[in-house]
């Protein structure tokens, strides 16, 4: 576990003792998530509290981006016309994370980390966007996160774990169709010996191919104690990742309370 980041996804808001219990569990990045909205900015006190609190005690605060709901107001308004969708939902998406940014801005709680679900694009209902559009789209959140702080470290997260062909392929597309430089690949993954050595595999072709760090997300896994690959074999894959590139482990809140994970 020695030198790998130990990150809780935690999906409501979390209060000051429940961050100094993280701490020292030996967790040093929370991750919130947030729906984003038309006007969301106005609407996320919570979650910016979170942050203030997390960086407060000397943590690294990561913000998963939920666009689809933005997406899906969008495409209300334009339907299936692809142009028009594709223009405001790039216009959508800068100007609400633009704004919520800068109000994290002044209150102290700037994410260190933003993720990206790139599935997502795929999944839109009714309509199919070409990849410069989706790299667009894209695009348009990051250079808004980047433009409050330029520091924050874009993680672009996939469910293809163990699938290669189909990773790179999409981080490929992405790279040739204009995609803004990226720090981190989340691989979303539920532990599982038949699919383990795939994961390894793909995690070292990954990282050497798009000079990436890597995450394994096992948070959709509440309790990881119960799979039959334990959890320090995933800390052992995870720790040779070639050129030190193996980043570290995202836990569900319960997953971490159930593994009593010692810092």
């Amino acid at each position: 576990m020695s030198g790998l980041s130990r990150i809780v996804f935690e999906t409501e808001a979390v209060s000051k003792d429940r961050l100094n219990s993280l701490k020292t569990k030996g967790v040093d990045i929370v991750m919130s998530d947030i729906e984003i909205t038309d006007g969301i900015y106005d609407r996320a006190d919570a979650v910016i509290e979170t942050g203030a609190g997390t960086k407060s005690l000397g943590l690294k605060w990561a913000l998963k981006l939920g666009l689809m709901p933005l997406y899906q107001e969008v495409m209300r308004e334009t339907g299936a016309d692809n142009r028009m969708f594709v223009r405001k939902a790039e216009r959508g998406g800068f100007e609400n994370v633009h704004k919520l940014f800068t109000k994290m801005a002044e209150r102290n709680a700037v994410p260190d980390f933003i993720e990206i679900d790139t599935d997502i694009y795929a999944a839109l209902p009714g309509i199919t966007l070409s990849f410069e559009e989706q790299t667009r789209m894209i695009n348009s959140c990051i250079n808004a996160a980047k433009a409050v702080n330029p520091a924050c470290q874009v993680i672009l997260s996939t469910s293809d774990s163990s699938d290669n062909e189909k990773a790179k392929k999409w981080f490929n597309r992405y790279q040739v169709s204009g995609g803004k430089p990226f720090d981190i690949i989340s691989l979303n993954y539920e532990l599982d010996s038949e699919t383990f050595y795939n994961l390894s595999m793909n995690m070292s072709d990954l990282s050497r191919r798009f000079e990436a760090k890597i995450i394994v997300d096992i948070s959709r896994q509440d309790n990881p104690l119960s799979a039959d690959i334990a959890l320090e074999d995933l800390d052992s894959a995870i720790s040779i990742v070639p050129l030190d590139m193996g980043f570290g482990t995202v836990y569900s809140d319960k997953g971490l309370d159930e593994a009593i994970l010692v810092a």
